[in-house]
């Protein structure tokens, strides 16, 4: 019983690593398109940049868990796993994919989507374990209609806004950039905090032998909301540097009003998507807005960057799914 019981601490050790570790990875490889143009324009340098990110990214998760808890939801309630040692399993093999899979990223300076990664991980390890029943897959209709509108919103949201910034002053567009960067990491937080705070729930209910609940309320979470808040901010005041300048200055350089009509664009793209309850990429949106901006008011774009970063969204599902999957088994066979 003692052997049992000491074993079972320390797969709960090893997960709650693996989550800090996996936040803190998102923290650095995804939050610092919020701050993108904003270093990539010039208004900011990058350590100020990153510490205010780390502020707002800290309030957004805080606020959006009381006003729309949807998005976490909508994690947590992706696969069935209730049952102890398979569940953990499915946890570590599915973390460690994203894991992997953004470090490498990292190191070629190509921003990944963490929320395609953990859902294809999530996705891959469950149906290693438990098989294709094992995943819901209702919950994906999110998931699709998140990822089209991540391109399609932000492309028609561009177009509408852009004649309205594009009239507006150097020191205006100067002042409103940085509140936009503001805002942006705020929806950041917004949005890629949930999908922590869904993982964490899917744990503590595998901790507790309970229930995964469909819609959980946030006021029995508030304890993962605070952890999973603070760890992010921790790890936005790192940033990640090249990443930043990858997306700031060597996809397309922008000037100030356009890296504003960026900013204001992925921020309309990522409320309305987290108001509805639908999990996006917080890069996607982003990416896209650089781009989108740029090709209407005829920037040139350093297409080996941009397909750089095609390939990496492209490759994402079937990398992670495959890569956890396979992790999965091996840890399955192992314990």
């Amino acid at each position: 019983r003692e052997k049992s019981i000491k074993y079972r601490w320390n797969m709960n050790i090893i997960v709650i690593i693996i989550i800090t570790i996996l936040i803190l990875t998102n923290a650095i490889t995804d939050a610092p398109n919020a701050i993108a143009t904003l270093v990539g324009t010039k208004v900011m340098e990058f350590k100020k940049a990153a510490k205010l990110s780390a502020i707002f990214n800290l309030i957004g998760i805080i606020a959006m868990s009381f006003i729309n808890f949807s998005v976490a939801n909508c994690i947590s309630s992706m696969v069935n796993i209730n049952d102890g040692v398979n569940g953990y399993i499915v946890l570590i093999s599915a973390m460690m994919s994203v894991i992997l899979f953004a470090l490498i990223a990292l190191h070629f300076g190509i921003p990944t989507s963490e929320t395609h990664a953990l859902i294809a991980g999530l996705t891959g390890a469950t149906i290693a374990i438990y098989g294709v029943k094992g995943v819901n897959f209702g919950e994906w209709i999110n998931i699709i209609i998140g990822l089209l509108w991540s391109i399609i919103g932000t492309i028609v949201i561009t177009k509408i806004l852009r004649k309205c910034i594009n009239q507006l002053s150097n020191q205006k567009v100067k002042s409103a950039q940085i509140l936009s960067s503001c805002g942006l990491s705020f929806m950041h937080g917004a949005q890629d905090g949930q999908k922590f705070i869904g993982i964490l729930i899917i744990f503590t209910c595998l901790l507790n032998k309970t229930q995964i609940p469909n819609s959980a309320n946030p006021l029995n979470y508030i304890l993962i909301i605070i952890y999973t808040a603070t760890i992010m901010a921790i790890g936005v005041s790192i940033g990640g540097k090249k990443i930043v300048q990858n997306i700031g200055t060597d996809m397309v350089v922008l000037n100030m009003q356009e890296g504003l009509l960026s900013d204001v664009t992925t921020i309309f793209t990522l409320f309305i998507a987290s108001i509805t309850g639908l999990p996006v990429s917080t890069t996607h949106a982003k990416t896209v807005s650089i781009i989108g901006v740029g090709k209407c008011n005829g920037s040139k774009f350093n297409t080996k960057k941009v397909l750089d970063i095609c390939k990496a969204w492209i490759f994402t599902f079937p990398v992670c799914g495959l890569l956890s999957y396979v992790l999965a088994y091996f840890i399955g066979e192992f314990f």
